[in-house]
């Protein structure tokens, strides 16, 4: 049997029989169960398969030491709710986030893994964002590749999320590589939130042994007016001396009763290589039936210069769609219609 699976049963069902006071003082179970029908043409073949968007499974919960101080823990994983198999043979795959650690006044400081700050900075501000037309198709990559290096997490890592003060907070993580010191990750947030605006920047470091560390920052904001939202990113990356990348996205979305409309726009310019940038463009509708269940119809298209190669990205934090790929200088376009459920469960 797999250990992974066997080690999230066991921890499930302590989670479900233990008396509260044994395990914690608050609990929470959770979740998103998400998949579409995605029809994609990736200029070298046409596909229409389900694929999974971001479904994902986790427990998190805390327990009071003093009036001041408390433990808190999360783990949670991806789901393979396509296949049944999230690429290790069982449903539950890989993990998403996960820490145990102190929250005070000083913030939480956590021992663990977890989104890197350049992830957390704007990921909410994705309003394609779990989908296949997720803006990680060009954000947070690599010039010249269609590999995420920015837009994922941060293993073996000590996180500080600091605590908010009059609008401002952030996000501090190191990664050791463990194998050689030249590689570690690190990262840092800092953001500044009111009712309607959102801004933040963030400059992450993903370590290289034997080579140039890739380093990108970013630059983003989102102001929200009445029913509509309007948000963008700037973004550049190096990942070599001489070779840099910048690309930025908007994005638009109004809501009119039960039906969200949402417009994005991205476009990656040359690297210093030349002639290998690419555009992306979404559009989208949300229809919620209730504030946990809501449907949803996308069409995006990619379009790469000569030398681009920028495709969308098939990860579990995305769409689990296998056909992604594209040769150098090919475009891609996908429709995708799916549903999306979140579940929580709070003791």
């Amino acid at each position: 049997m797999n250990n992974r699976k066997t080690l999230l049963s066991i921890m499930i069902s302590n989670a479900l029989a233990m008396p509260l006071a044994v395990q914690a003082n608050e609990l929470e179970i959770y979740g998103t169960i998400a998949a579409a029908v995605e029809n994609l043409d990736n200029s070298t073949k046409k596909t229409t398969e389900v694929s999974s968007n971001h479904s994902v499974f986790g427990i998190k919960g805390s327990t009071k030491i003093d009036d001041d101080l408390k433990g808190v823990f999360l783990l949670d994983v991806f789901l393979g709710s396509d296949s049944g198999d999230s690429g290790n043979g069982s449903l539950y795959g890989e993990g998403r986030d996960g820490y145990v650690g102190l929250q005070g006044n000083f913030g939480t400081v956590a021992l663990g893994y977890h989104g890197r700050p350049w992830k957390t900075s704007t990921n909410d501000m994705d309003i394609f964002g779990s989908t296949i037309a997720d803006y990680s198709a060009l954000m947070g990559t690599v010039p010249g590749t269609d590999g995420v290096y920015f837009d994922a997490g941060i293993a073996n890592a000590v996180l500080w999320f600091l605590p908010d003060y009059k609008g401002f907070s952030g996000h501090l993580q190191y990664g050791a590589d463990e194998q050689d010191n030249e590689s570690n990750d690190i990262g840092a947030q800092f953001n500044y939130t009111t009712k309607d605006l959102y801004l933040v920047v963030s400059h992450d470091i993903d370590g290289r042994t034997g080579g140039s560390d890739v380093k990108a920052t970013k630059l983003a904001g989102e102001y929200r007016f009445g029913a509509t939202t309007v948000g963008a990113i700037f973004d550049t990356i190096s990942d070599s001396p001489g070779n840099t990348r910048d690309a930025y996205w908007l994005a638009a979305s109004h809501q009119i009763g039960k039906e969200t409309l949402k417009i994005a726009f991205a476009q990656a310019g040359d690297s210093d290589a030349g002639n290998d940038g690419a555009t992306y463009f979404a559009l989208g509708l949300d229809h919620g039936f209730k504030n946990n269940l809501k449907a949803y119809i996308i069409y995006s298209k990619i379009s790469n210069e000569n030398g681009g190669n920028y495709g969308y990205i098939s990860a579990p934090h995305t769409s689990t769609n296998g056909n992604t790929a594209v040769v150098t200088g090919a475009d891609s376009d996908v429709l995708a219609v799916g549903i999306k459920m979140d579940f929580s469960f709070k003791k």
